[in-house]
C-alpha cells in the first residue's frame, strides 16, 4: 500500500529534504507540502492525504491547533507529529489533542517511514 503524506513545517529546507527522503521512499507518496498551520488544514482537505506528518511549532497555528482543525473537517486522518520539541509534557498534550505518532526531529528515515505506516493502519484498523 502506497501512504500519501502531507507534509507540513514552517521550515522551508527542512520541509524539501524531509519531503526529498520521503520521495526515496517506495510506498510512500508525498501528497502536498504546507508552511504552517492554517495551509496544512486548507491542504488536508485539499490532497486528501492518508496522513498528515506535522511539526509543532510554527509561526500562525501551532501543530496541536492545526490538528485539532483537521480533525473537525476530517476525523479520521491520523496526524504524526515530527518536532524538535521532543519531551514527555509536549508528547502527551500531542497524544490527547488526537495524534497518532509523535516522533523528534532527526529520527532515522526507516524509523520515521515505520511510524506513518502504523498510524495508518491504526487507523484503518479502528
Amino acid at each position: 500500500m502506497v501512504l500519501r503524506v502531507l507534509v507540513v513545517d514552517d521550515h522551508p529546507a527542512f520541509r524539501r529534504a524531509l519531503t526529498s527522503a520521503l520521495r526515496m521512499v517506495h510506498d510512500i507518496e508525498v501528497a502536498g507540502e504546507a508552511g504552517g498551520g492554517i495551509a496544512a488544514v486548507e491542504r488536508a482537505v485539499e490532497v486528501e492525504p492518508d496522513l498528515v506528518l506535522m511539526d509543532l511549532s510554527m509561526p500562525d497555528l501551532n501543530g496541536i491547533e492545526a490538528m485539532r482543525r483537521i480533525h473537525k473537517k476530517t476525523p479520521d486522518l491520523p496526524v504524526v507529529i515530527l518536532t524538535a520539541h521532543a519531551d514527555p509534557g509536549v508528547e502527551k498534550e500531542a497524544r490527547e489533542a488526537g495524534a497518532s505518532g509523535f516522533l523528534a526531529k532527526g529520527t532515522a528515515l526507516e524509523d520515521l517511514v515505520f511510524v506513518l505506516h502504523e498510524a495508518a493502519e491504526t487507523k484503518a484498523s479502528a
